[in-house]
């Protein structure tokens, strides 16, 4: 059977595209998780139909990840087939830029900064593809992708459908993705602002960049660990007035920097970061009553 399922994906994406017993610790910015039995990328999106296709015909487990932040993968690996998309064209389409959904946010940015469109400044920093910040609607500095995403292509259960805004469920990281796990995103519309003068855009996004490196830590990470559970719930903030701020299990620390984030300072485990994340959720739950959400998603 693992030979007929590698003949299936190397015909169907290429023999160069497909990798056995990947590290996921290699595939994450959290540099954490042990092997992935199938490590495949999707040169198109028609080869992402019929991967997908394929994968349910035959009941194999498969799951997708962007650039892998927000990520958290299980020190056992994922028997199964892990998929990064590989289509990444962004370009003008009237009324809107349209990108795909494995182009990263920053070839958007820049995309956007060099045709004079304003409106994502703010996502400059995000470590993310455009998949994974429709997904999370991902943030920063105040603003978030459900202000200038308009419509996103997914494929369900076989076809290719286009949703608007009102379908989406945007909230604060979230979207109606999260409650449709076999829904793919392929790809996201934006509606921006043409701006006089670029320089403006270079400035924010400069400011924005500036920010981003003054207060946020520089080791590996899955970025900010939980959700607010209301806009004015500093998360960083109450953690750090508990005096977690520097807590080490393992390999895993809340950073000394920001301690809203959960950093690798060695060789961290997954069990490492879930037992800081339990301690953080235990010690707020005690003060403030409130159970913590965490952003990152788990691979097992």
């Amino acid at each position: 059977m693992e030979q007929i399922l590698k003949s299936y994906l190397e015909h169907i994406c290429g023999k160069e595209n497909v990798e056995e017993n990947v590290n996921l610790s290699k595939k994450t910015t959290f540099k954490i998780g042990g092997p992935a039995r199938w490590f495949v990328t999707t040169p198109t999106k028609e080869s992402l139909l019929r991967l997908i296709s394929t994968l349910n015909y035959i009941e194999q487990r498969w799951f997708i990840i962007g650039m892998g932040a927000n990520i958290l993968a299980h020190d056992n690996g994922y028997d199964g087939v892990v998929i990064r998309l590989g289509f990444k064209e962004v370009m003008d389409n009237g009324c809107f830029v349209y990108a795909d959904a494995g182009a990263s946010l920053k070839k958007v940015c820049t995309f956007a900064r060099e045709n004079a469109l304003s409106g994502l400044e703010f996502a400059v920093g995000i470590p993310s593809t455009v998949g994974g910040a429709v997904f999370m609607n991902a943030g920063a500095h105040g603003g978030e992708i459900g202000n200038v995403v308009v419509m996103v292509d997914v494929l369900i259960d076989g076809e290719v459908k286009t949703l608007d805004i009102r379908e989406l469920g945007f909230k604060y990281r979230h979207s109606i993705f999260h409650s449709k796990p076999y829904w793919i995103i392929l790809g996201a519309y934006f509606f921006l602002k043409k701006c006089k003068d670029k320089q403006e855009i270079v400035a924010a996004e400069q400011k924005f960049l500036s920010a981003r490196l003054q207060s946020q830590p520089t080791q590996p990470s899955a970025g900010s660990v939980f959700k607010r559970p209301s806009p004015d719930f500093a998360v960083g903030k109450v953690v750090d007035e508990l005096g977690l701020k520097g807590t080490q299990i393992g390999g895993a620390r809340i950073s000394d920097k920001h301690a809203g984030f959960i950093v690798n300072v060695g060789d961290a485990t997954c069990e490492d970061v879930l037992a800081l994340v339990k301690n953080i959720r235990r010690e707020v739950k005690q003060k403030h009553d409130l159970y913590k959400q965490t952003k990152i998603q788990i691979i097992k």
